[in-house]
Formats: structure tokens, sequence, C-alpha cells
């Protein structure tokens, strides 16, 4: 008798897909700043580059005329990119809740729930100056100079204000006038206030202390180091200083080839820095050393130089004039092959 073989079971089993590599970020660094190379420009208007308020978006403001939040690739506006806003100075925190901004010769600050589209007006009664948020949010720092009555010269004064409520918790020391550039410190224990005209100062944020008079003047713009533990400044004379936060002592000093500097930034390593100004290179240093090993030319004036926040490129704004008003543009270079897989 035959007998039939039951049918096999077909067994399937379940497709896997290979695994999509990942894209490895190269950090600049004091190793490898050779290799960087100018990738791509695009005409804009700028005269502040922030980083944020979300990741691989960048905020830019044109003194008085706009600010834009665009991508960070393509210098695209993105959805909700604010308007009609003509700030001479603008922040927004990290996490993009809060944004707080002066208009030009305003006596007053504009504090922003954006979410909750409150707006909270800060007086000081004089002519605002820059302004920043701790790391966290929860803090707003702003500075203005003020010209009372028999005091011709006025005196220039910061502030930080408790975010969420407007609610005024510390006025710090005055000092001469001046254009002030408040900076927090990435752990946000430390505020950093320079001055177009005076010392920089550090600041307990928790107290509102004076912690440190840094022994130089005339500082244009500052940037913490990403441990915290350093401060680097840009000079009116074109030098560029190094801080020791701790002690609040000068560990180096150089000369750009900027008869003036504006703006310095710190790679994300912590091991290179970048200058720009006006009339000479975009400049990248050995932190630790304060020697140059690289120059970049991008134009006569260039306004703000910032590595963007995984620390692989470097963006500048620029003009080739020293009025600002020929060939504004946006700069981006980046390490030979990019993003390497």
């Amino acid at each position: 008798m035959l007998r039939r073989c039951p049918l096999a079971l077909l067994v399937v089993l379940p497709a896997f897909a290979a695994p999509v590599p990942k894209k490895v970020v190269t950090p600049i660094t004091a190793a490898n700043t050779a290799d960087l190379r100018l990738v791509k420009e695009v005409a804009r208007r700028a005269s502040s580059v922030q980083l944020g308020p979300a990741s691989g978006q960048l905020t830019l403001v044109d003194y008085a005329r706009s600010v834009e939040v665009v991508d960070d690739v393509e210098f695209k506006p993105v959805k909700d990119s604010p308007t009609g806003l003509k700030p001479m100075y603008l922040a927004t925190s990290a996490d993009g809740k809060y944004r707080a901004w002066v208009e030009q010769k305003a006596p007053k600050y504009l504090l922003e729930d954006v979410a909750g589209k409150k707006t909270t007006e800060i007086e000081f009664g004089g002519s605002g100056s820059s302004c920043a948020f701790s790391p966290d949010g929860k803090t707003l720092a702003i500075g203005y100079n003020v010209f009372p009555p028999g005091m011709p010269n006025g005196f220039s004064e910061s502030r930080l204000y408790d975010t969420a409520t407007g609610k005024l918790l510390h006025t710090l020391e005055q000092d001469g006038q001046g254009g002030l550039t408040p900076v927090f410190s990435p752990d946000g224990k430390t505020l950093a206030v320079g001055n177009r005209n005076h010392p920089t100062k550090l600041y307990d944020v928790k107290t509102g202390k004076v912690l440190h008079t840094l022994n130089r003047a005339m500082t244009q713009g500052i940037a913490f180091s990403p441990d915290s533990t350093k401060l680097a400044a840009a000079y009116v004379d074109g030098k560029v200083a190094v801080w020791d936060v701790a002690s609040g002592e000068k560990l180096g000093e150089a000369k750009s080839s900027c008869e003036e500097l504006y703006s310095v930034d710190w790679g994300k390593t912590g091991d290179v820095l970048a200058t720009s100004g006006r009339n000479g290179k975009v400049e990248v240093w050995d932190a630790a050393k304060l020697t140059v090993l690289k120059e970049l030319d991008v134009g006569f004036w260039v306004i703000a130089v910032r590595f963007t926040i995984d620390g692989s490129r470097l963006l500048t704004a620029s003009a080739s004039d020293h009025a600002a008003t020929a060939d504004r543009k946006l700069s981006v270079f980046a390490l030979i092959g990019g993003l390497k897989k």
C-alpha cells in the first residue's frame, strides 16, 4: 500500500534589512585643521550667527533689520521662523521656549514665552546691549547703558532675571559705559560680561557677586571653553587672549592678522579656537599654545565666526567692505571628506 508523505512545511524566515551605517561626525581639532576647506557660500545678511534653537538650526540676526531661523545646511528658513522682528540684539533659550530681544534705541527688553505667546516688558531706562540665556533656560542676562542727568559718559550695568516670571534676580556691579556682551559658561555657574571700553568681569550666577575682573580692557567677543574652565576674548586691538576662570589669570595672548577682532569661538573638543575681525584672515588657533593652525580668506569684514554644535563645520558671516554693505554672505568650512561613514 502506497503511503503519501505529508508536504513539507514551508518556514518563512523574517527578512532582516542590512544595518544602515551610522554617520560618524569628525569634529575639527588641532590635529586635522589643515584639512579645512571652503564647501559652501550663500548670499545672506547676518550680523550675528547663533546656534539653535533646535539641533541643526541657526538664528541669523541682522541688526535692526531682521531675524531668521534657518537650517544649518542649506540655510533655508524653517517652519515658524519669526517674522517682523527687527532687534538690535536677540537671544533664544536652548529649548526654544523663550526669546528675548531689544529694538534699536528702545529703553526696554521684551521677554517672550514662545509657546504661551506671552510677552513681558523689562524696563531698564537706557540703551540696550546684548542678552543671553543660561544653558538651562531659567535665567536671562541683559546688558544696557544708562546716561543719567549730570553723567554725560553714563555707566553700564547688567541684570539677571528669572525667565519664567520676568522677576529681577540680581543687579550686577556697575561699570564704565560700553557695549556689553553677557555669556554664560556651559555649566551655568559663571557669567562673563565683556565690555567694549572696559575690562571683562566674571560673576557667580547664583549670588550675582563679582568673581574676577580680568586685567584687560576693550573686548568684542567672548566665549567659554566647552568644559567651562577657560574664557577666550577677542579684543579691539586685534589680539586674542585666554583666561583661567577659576583664578582670573591670563593664560596666554597673541596678535591676530586682523586690525580689530570681532568674534571668537571654541571648537567642540576644546583644543581649537577660531577668530574673525576686520581687515585680516579668519584664523584657527591651537587653544593651548595660541599659535595659528590655519588661515581662511573670507572677506574684509567678518563679523561672526561659529563652530557648529557637532564641531564638524566652521561658519562665518562677512562682507567685502568696511561699511558691511557689499557681498554679504555666509561661508561654510569643513574637513576634506565632510561626514565620514
